[in-house]
């Protein structure tokens, strides 16, 4: 049986983990104990359901934890620039930390989830390593680096030569072969995209199939729709009540009166009306999107890819970069629309259009359901598994 270590440094939620935990699952069905190296270790444990544990052993992952650097985010190098690479000295301390934590727990290769720390210290150890994730964080190791915002014109954009300059220094340091480029440090992890095409700002990988989501999350209680006159439509909405969208949103709503049953982790500042019903996680996604007339998101990967898969159209309020790059992507191709303003007047045009029976969102979404109807998630994550063990030099 070989060790793997699994590492996850940048980004939260559970979204990270869900890529994750089908690839330690089936690397474990291969005879093979992977380990955790997590951004945030209290999370893990509730993700397991009845099962076992999908890995040994959870443990916290080197990280960056000074001030957020204030850096344009163009391109991939200037993202993970939170993760250290701004800095040399930050960064030659956080991958001492990480070859400190090799030594410890001596894994034959790593893997890991928008964790470049963690690749560049398997680079300094001469460990095999394999990256998985989302389009926006196993990006393809081209040259030069696509933008991340191709919509955003100007000289700034896609500007890696301050993480350029802090890779070579590591390596410098550390008497590792040279790394000139963000663009190299990824070429040493071999790629493994868990996602589809419809969310992929670029023209289609070359360098990786697309595995899908891959059903990494334990099933959890069913949704608890508020009861509602026959014919209302169902409404599931999964974000943060303490996003600035949230409260035209509950206002929208509660104009409609529709049954809503809201994922968020925090509660509402003010009164919910009775058509809403706050869940915190988890809940079962897959039969909430199948019950529900359409979804309202922060446009996150996982749900995106789960909304997707059961044929949801989706009302689009994105809160972050990667979430805007996936709404992008899902509007251009008539998978959902957002509203014209975060004010309760637009977005409830938007939810009056999408829930409509002749909805053009509607029909591209069944078209997309039934692209992945034979979708087959444990056979795909056996086929990861397989792969990932090859390029981690286990067969």
């Amino acid at each position: 049986m070989a060790r793997l270590l699994a590492c996850w440094e940048l980004g939260l939620g559970n979204g990270h983990l869900s890529l994750m935990v089908p690839a330690a699952r089936a690397l474990a069905a291969m005879g093979h104990e992977s380990w955790l190296a997590a951004r945030d270790v209290v999370t893990p444990p509730t993700l397991w359901g009845d099962g076992p544990p999908a890995f040994s052993r959870v443990v916290q992952a080197p990280l960056w934890v000074r001030q957020r650097i204030a850096v344009p985010t163009f391109s991939y190098g200037q993202v993970i620039g939170d993760g250290g690479f701004m800095s040399e000295e930050g960064l030659i301390e956080i991958v001492r930390a990480w070859l400190t934590l090799f030594e410890l727990v001596r894994p034959v290769g790593i893997y890991g989830e928008h964790a470049p720390a963690s690749l560049l210290a398997a680079h300094v150890a001469r460990l095999p390593s394999a990256r998985l994730g989302s389009p926006f964080s196993c990006p393809p190791a081209t040259g030069p680096m696509p933008s991340i915002m191709p919509w955003v014109r100007g000289p700034e954009a896609a500007d890696d030569a301050v993480a350029n300059r802090v890779i070579r220094a590591v390596c410098r340091h550390f008497k590792a072969p040279m790394l000139g480029s963000v663009r190299e440090l990824l070429a040493t992890a071999t790629p493994f995209v868990t996602s589809w095409p419809e969310v992929d700002p670029s023209a289609g990988r070359r360098d990786s199939d697309y595995y899908g989501p891959m059903d990494g999350l334990a099933l959890a209680a069913p949704p608890d729709w508020p009861s509602a006159p026959a014919g209302a439509p169902r409404i599931f909405v999964y974000l943060p009540f303490e996003r600035v969208q949230a409260a035209p949103l509950v206002e929208a709503l509660a104009v409609r009166g529709w049954p809503t049953v809201w994922v968020s982790g925090r509660p509402f500042a003010g009164r919910l009306p009775e058509s809403i019903r706050h869940e915190v996680e988890p809940v079962d996604i897959a039969r909430a999107l199948t019950e529900a007339r359409l979804f309202v998101a922060r446009v996150g990967h996982a749900s995106s890819l789960d909304a997707l898969r059961h044929g949801a159209p989706m009302l689009l309020l994105p809160d972050m970069l990667e979430a805007e790059t996936h709404a992008r992507q899902l509007e251009a191709r008539g998978l959902g629309r957002r509203p014209a303003a975060w004010t309760a007047d637009a977005i409830g045009d938007a939810l009056d259009a999408l829930a409509d029976d002749d909805a053009p969102e509607r029909a591209a979404a069944a078209t997309v359901r039934a692209r992945y109807a034979a979708y087959d998630a444990p056979a795909v994550a056996a086929t990861l598994g397989r792969r990932m063990a090859r390029a981690l030099r286990l067969l």
